[in-house]
């Protein structure tokens, strides 16, 4: 079963929200809840990237890096 979180993107001047898997998290794919305590999304709208924390059944964004801004 694929997981989606309900998140939105943490990067300046983009307001997007919604339901996102996480990016290319092969875990994923085996169950509800992935292995790691860290999961990486991609923004469809902006394309920037950001890391977020597994907390239970949800996920808390993680303080953005500097490299995960692509217009940067």
């Amino acid at each position: 079963m694929l997981t989606s979180y309900w998140v939105s993107c943490p990067h300046p001047d983009c307001h997007w929200f919604g339901s996102l898997l996480p990016q290319n998290d092969v875990e994923a794919w085996h169950g509800a809840v992935p292995v790691r305590g860290v999961v990486v999304f991609q923004c469809p709208q902006c394309h920037g990237e950001w890391r977020a924390q597994m907390v239970g059944e949800d996920v808390v964004p993680l303080p953005l890096e500097e490299t995960s801004v692509p217009w940067a």
